[in-house]
């Protein structure tokens, strides 16, 4: 038997705001959750009081299953959970009903330490075969019950409540933490806690102090859980060649065993799918033996990681880890009564190793240095992900800059600043400032169980502080045309049109970080500045995904949009940011603002008007099993070649990889410009420049066709597509393209533009116009634009519209 590796398995994760439209099997799953709790909440309805009923249901349906696990040892209520609920193969076959598994595995675990009081170890020869393996299938189903019944007397508890009290935002934490065990995967999160940990005086202070080191237990736990795998699959393997030489044996084949044989093969397949209590647990001395390391160590680390509930009672174990607070989770090596050792799994092996080790940091000298060495390397993974990202960027590193220390200095000239501050990363490309705050404070497991109290606090310090302090960069930005960076001087950044603001964790913030104005209702953003928060290792994957840095800045500017968080509900960033591969993750914008703010429209179109009314909700399922395979693809060079996700509905694709191979200045925001527009809009954006030198001016004169792009003021582009006759240079084409691009903004009130010039003879691009003048008041101009064409006489494409993802992949094979 192997186990199969997932990414992550999650189900509803809190009450859904709305349904989703995709038939995968986890949106299937979410939606079978959500009809379960609307009929429970309609039979509730019918009782006097609805939560003294869920307590009374939560009782007998937690005694029920209580009275079944009683019998057996603890040992073997872990092993049969495992093999019910974990994920795992056998000839090629998948265990295919393991949604939410290692979840209801562990709170078997959990129940089994209090709740299983047997003393013997059960019996291969005499159980009934599949008895206990399709019982534990039963345990399973009502964990997930008793589950369902607790987290919604929680919601009914909290719901009338009001958002700024973070009730719901706690409970969203809660049920992350309930449901979702890493969003990482394994082996960058090795690289991480490898690099945090490896620091020689963490290391020696570590040893010292508990026995061992971060390395040590790594290799410790790894090691019991190959060896549980490997007792699996020898149980397994053992099981079916006793089974065919018992059949071999008897001499009358499958058909018509005897007695003997038909006890050997009941006492065979029992030994594999249903193992007694003696034959999961591993001894200490055997790790020590398989690692080659010194038992003592071994013991160390199994004890300081082996569980404890301190005479919990099941109740209690149960409520405790649906809010949050799950022991396994800093705990997770069940000690058995013979002093052997299991995990319940192993995606639980890092993050318990990093909380465990870093609790007791705290409590020594070197505390402090880590602390800083955690800024330090998160700043410099940050780095690296974005200079990834976007490709010949300005990188500004741990800078010390001026801001005003007074309201008269800020009425004043820059160079009056006196109060120094330090920003962490600024990265700039042409008219674009990407701004990062580097926040590694710890996420303490009073948060993680969604104590509202110790949840703002450690969200004000990871995401309002960085929220703030790239405002504070941003508003200099703006205000001022650049910085004053100290010992280097004024740096001019009056180009810069487009600014971004990024809070970058090295906590997993799954369940907090895509819900943006839960964030912003809790007073934990500002609505006026809301950054991208994002996890380090979300970064770096999405980092790896990327193909042009066009794609990326999109995202930003979509991400970033108040809306989208309004609009899509996630159960992680990366889900979020595969669903906008899929379907571009847009929002219908409101056609009275775009009326308002762009002067080329005089009233809102009919189809604009119906979008916005028509749109709803979406609740995006989990995207990332194409992304699971492609990651362990990678891994494994001997395996086959999986593609990774990609942008699909986009035309303009090839034009964008152009801009970016010639890189003009504005290559990187006119890229994401053309991508931002609906399929059909890209499509007939790429014709264009075809049409035009399809039918050349008779008196050989350039051919133009103009196209404003944009959904309000702040964000619209004038783009233009010019020819080059064949009589006329390329200087003096460029030179009337400078000025008709710089009119026409001038009468849209447009920051920017783009004008893209082709050769009539060869239909080659030859140059890329970039116009970022601000139309600021001009007598000249405003004497010049009398002649252009009037703005409400112009034609713009429409919006896009948010095209179903499940259509997305149909769309490309119908381009192609």
């Amino acid at each position: 038997m192997a186990q199969r590796k997932s990414r992550r398995k999650k189900p509803n994760r809190r009450a859904a705001r709305a349904r989703t439209g995709s038939l995968d099997s986890h949106g299937q799953s979410i939606e079978e959750s959500i009809d379960r709790q609307i009929a429970l909440m309609s039979e509730l309805a019918d009782h006097e009081s609805p939560l003294d009923e869920l307590d009374r249901r939560i009782d007998a349906e937690l005694s029920t299953l209580c009275d079944a696990l009683a019998p057996h040892r603890p040992e073997r209520i872990v092993e049969l959970a495992r093999i019910a609920c974990l994920p795992w193969s056998v000839a090629g076959r998948v265990k295919p009903d393991t949604e939410g598994g290692l979840v209801k595995a562990e709170v078997l675990a959990l129940l089994a330490q209090t709740a299983s009081v047997g003393e013997g170890d059960g019996s291969a020869a005499e159980e009934e075969p599949n008895s206990l393996y399709r019982a534990a299938h039963d345990w399973a189903e009502s964990v997930g019950l008793v589950i369902e019944l607790v987290q919604m007397r929680t919601l009914m508890s909290v719901s009338d409540r009001p958002a700024d009290d973070l009730d719901l935002l706690a409970f969203s934490a809660r049920s992350t933490s309930v449901w979702i065990r890493s969003t990482s995967y394994p082996d960058m999160v090795q690289s991480t806690y490898d690099a945090l940990f490896g620091q020689e005086e963490v290391r020696d202070a570590l040893t010292a102090h508990l026995g061992f080191n971060e390395g040590d237990a790594v290799a410790v736990l790894a090691c019991l859980h190959d060896l549980q795998v490997a007792r699996m699959n020898d149980r397994l393997e053992a099981g079916f060649r006793s089974l065919f030489d018992a059949y071999e044996a008897s001499g009358r084949g499958a058909m018509s065993p005897d007695a003997e044989t038909r006890n050997q093969a009941r006492a065979a397949n029992n030994v594999g799918w249903q193992p007694t209590a003696d034959l999961v647990a591993i001894p200490s001395a055997e790790i020590a033996d398989s690692l080659g390391r010194d038992v003592a160590v071994v013991e160390a680390v199994l004890n300081r990681f082996a569980l404890n509930l301190g005479g919990s009672t099941a109740r209690e174990s149960l409520e405790a880890f649906i809010g949050g607070d799950n022991p396994l989770r800093t705990n997770p090596v069940v000690r058995t009564r013979r002093g052997t050792f299991m995990l319940v799994h192993d995606s639980l092996v890092l993050p318990a190793i990093r909380e465990n080790l870093e609790q007791e940091l705290k409590a020594l000298p070197e505390w402090e240095r880590y602390q800083k060495w955690r800024g330090t390397l998160l700043e410099d993974l940050g780095r690296a992900a974005f200079e990834r990202l976007l490709p010949g960027v300005i990188t500004y590193a741990s800078f010390d800059y001026f801001v005003p220390a007074s309201a008269p200095e800020a009425a004043g000239l820059p160079t009056g600043y006196t109060k120094k501050v330090e920003g962490d990363l600024l990265f700039l490309l042409d008219d674009v400032a990407v701004i990062v705050e580097a926040k590694a404070v710890a996420i303490t497991p009073e948060s993680r169980a969604g104590e509202t109290r110790r949840l703002r606090r450690d969200l004000t310090g990871i995401i309002t502080r960085a929220s703030e302090q790239a405002s504070r960069l941003q508003e200099r930005l703006e205000n001022d045309g650049g910085v004053r960076l100290h010992q280097e001087g004024w740096l001019d950044l009056s180009h810069v049109r487009e600014i971004h603001t990024v809070a970058l964790s090295l906590e997993d913030l799954s369940g907090v970080a895509t819900a943006t104005s839960d964030l912003v209702a809790a007073g934990v953003l500002d609505a006026e500045h809301i950054p991208w928060v994002v996890s380090i290792h979300d970064l770096q994957l999405i980092a790896r995904i990327v193909e042009r840095p066009a794609e990326f800045l999109l995202y930003l500017r979509r991400r970033r949009d108040p809306e989208v968080s309004l609009a899509y509900t996630a159960p992680d960033e990366l889900d979020l940011f595969l669903y906008f591969y899929e379907a571009g993750l847009y929002v219908s914008p409101d056609p009275n603002i775009m009326v308002a703010e762009l002067p080329y429209l005089t009233a809102p179109r009919t189809a604009d008007v119906r979008r916005r009314t028509q749109q709803r909700p979406i609740l995006i399922t989990s995207r990332t099993d194409p992304l699971d395979a492609w990651h362990y693809a990678q891994l494994d060079p001997d395996g086959p070649v999986i593609a990774k996700p990609e942008l699909t509905g986009s035309p303009m694709t090839d034009f964008v990889d152009e801009l970016q191979d010639r890189k003009p200045f504005g290559w990187l925001s006119i890229g994401a410009t053309l991508l931002s527009a609906s399929t059909k809009a890209q499509a007939d954006m790429v014709r264009i420049p075809k049409k035009l030198l399809a039918a050349p001016d008779a008196r050989g004169r350039e051919r133009t066709q103009t196209v404003p792009l944009g959904t309000r003021l702040s964000d619209a582009w004038l783009l233009v597509w010019m020819t080059k006759p064949a009589l006329q240079t390329l200087r003096h084409v460029a030179d009337l393209a400078r000025d008709y691009v710089r009119a026409k903004k001038y009468q849209l009130k447009f920051n920017r533009g783009a004008v893209f010039i082709f050769d009539q003879e060869s239909a080659a691009l030859l140059e890329v116009i970039y116009d970022g003048n601000l139309p600021t008041p001009d007598p000249d101009m405003d004497r010049l634009i009398v002649g252009l064409f009037p703005p409400d006489k112009m034609s713009s494409p429409p919006p896009p519209t948010r095209r179903p993802a499940t259509r997305s992949k149909h769309k490309k094979r119908k381009r192609r």
